[in-house]
């Protein structure tokens, strides 16, 4: 069995992140993962990119934000394999999305204005898989929930949401047909509950996860963080 995390935030493309690179492969390695996604807020969420590059053009902007998934995969060194990801922001709605690097990035300097919906849209045509992210998620600073059915799969668990937001996301995957996943959503070395996702198979890149997980294999992962216990 293979573990890998769908969800994680740095703390260097990520204004909510506070783990370094160190922080993040010797939590998932102490766990007994094999791989991570890093899915640093992009350049229309909360991202540090605004305040660390406040001038620069939209590829230097690029460039700074990937830094995150550089560091971790420096850092790894061929110990624990690490994916590029996304987490695209409207007024606290999120979209993960897979399959997409630097270069497709840079290709489509569009992507930082497109509304949810239409990036939804955007990375089907293009094979790349959109998944919402904790659709039921409620704060104070949060309006109105908002839901996106054209996108591809749902978060069903997010071990930093309560039962309530997770149940009415498998509820809403369910009823839509929608692929499902599990994420942290890990922001500190602190939270007690990690998530992602288990296959039979060992995991050599993102376009064989996105194909595993189209295909209906995995399963949800809910872990108590052993990192955090010192065990």
């Amino acid at each position: 069995m293979y573990r890998y995390e769908l969800h994680c935030h740095t703390k260097y493309a990520s204004m909510c992140g506070r783990m370094s690179a160190k922080d993040i492969v010797e939590l998932y390695l102490a766990n007994g993962y094999d791989g991570v996604c890093i899915t640093d807020h992009f350049l229309n969420g909360n991202t540090t990119v605004h305040r660390d590059c406040p001038n620069g053009t939209y590829a230097e902007k690029i460039e700074r934000y990937c830094q995150g998934y550089e560091e971790v995969k420096a850092y790894a060194a061929g110990r624990l394999k690490v994916f590029f990801g996304i987490e695209a922001s409207y007024c606290g709605t999120d979209i993960l999305v897979y399959g997409m690097d630097q270069q497709m990035l840079l290709q489509f300097p569009e992507l930082p204005q497109m509304d949810l919906r239409t990036l939804c849209d955007f990375c089907r045509e293009r094979g790349v898989l959109a998944v919402q992210a904790h659709p039921f998620r409620m704060d104070d600073w949060i309006d109105h929930i908002r839901l996106y059915p054209n996108s591809e799969g749902v978060e069903i668990f997010n071990a930093g949401r309560n039962a309530l937001c997770n149940d009415l996301s498998a509820c809403y995957a369910k009823a839509y047909g929608k692929l499902s996943i599990g994420g942290s959503d890990l922001h500190r070395v602190e939270q007690e509950i990690l998530s992602g996702m288990e296959f039979d198979e060992e995991v050599h890149s993102i376009e064989q996860m996105i194909r595993l997980l189209r295909g209906g294999q995995g399963r949800i992962l809910r872990l108590r963080n052993q990192y955090l216990q010192g065990e």
